[in-house]
């Protein structure tokens, strides 16, 4: 059974560690050559802003241009227990690299929130988002985890943005792509169930000008029972698919 409950932390550290580390490329704001200028231009002191979450990347497709994700406190407070509470309001930022200027920007008030479910890791997407033949999206991805061993859960979820005269409009908003969650004992007994969506643009079919996306998802159920003096695992996979249209303001 020892080695089962180390397979069990295995595969949460591996899914923590994936929604953490999961695009190259990206650059924190110690690494940063604009975000000095840039939180000038926003009336931001380094100090308003969370160091930890901050990010930024050079469009693949626009190497003249960097997506910067700032997240701005609105409550920094301890929770009693070690950790803090946080409210976080949402600067999403594309500069031009020569210059330092802001060419688009998207704010959101209190956007994201950490609080037992902590905010563990921003990063951004770059796929190949190809929304119509002029107009590309890129992704935020923003995952939580869970703190509670026998109750694991984690998510991630993924919003799209295309650039709208001077600012960012998103398309689509905190469509959850990873899932990972369950219950056991600790030992052996229990059951977990992870979802893994996979995105596809569907370049056959749009809605309003943008393209479909298609949703495949993973389902993966796991049940545990002890056998003996071993730990007997019972997997099913499942899957299914659905499809979002774009409804002339976002995807649905």
């Amino acid at each position: 059974m020892r080695s089962y409950t180390m397979r069990i932390f295995s595969l949460i550290f591996l899914f923590s560690l994936s929604c953490s580390y999961g695009f190259s490329q990206e650059r924190n704001i110690e690494s940063s050559v604009l975000a000095k200028n840039i939180f000038a231009q926003l009336k931001l002191k380094q100090g308003d802003v969370n160091e930890e979450l901050y990010v930024e990347k050079v469009l693949p497709n626009m190497k003249s241009q960097t997506v910067m994700v700032i997240p701005k406190y609105r409550k920094n407070e301890p929770d009693g227990y070690g950790n803090y509470y946080l409210e976080l309001d949402a600067y999403i930022i594309i500069a031009d690299n020569t210059n330092g200027k802001i060419l688009y920007k998207y704010y959101e008030e209190n956007a994201w929130t950490s609080d037992a479910s902590r905010l563990s890791s921003i990063t951004i997407n770059t796929g190949l988002f190809n929304l119509n033949s002029e107009t590309r999206a890129f992704g935020i991805n923003v995952s939580y985890q869970g703190s509670s061993q026998p109750n694991p859960n984690h998510h991630t979820d993924l919003s799209l943005f295309v650039k709208s005269n001077q600012s960012l409009k998103k398309v689509l908003s905190n469509y959850t792509t990873e899932t990972f969650g369950g219950e056991w004992d600790m030992k052996c007994v229990g059951e977990f169930e992870q979802v893994s969506s996979t995105i596809i643009v569907d370049k056959k079919r749009k809605t309003k000008n943008f393209n479909d996306l298609i949703i495949k998802d993973k389902i993966t159920k796991t049940i545990n029972t002890p056998v003996n003096d071993d730990c007997i695992e019972k997997e099913t996979v499942s899957s299914k698919t659905l499809r979002l249209k774009f409804n002339g303001t976002e995807y649905k």
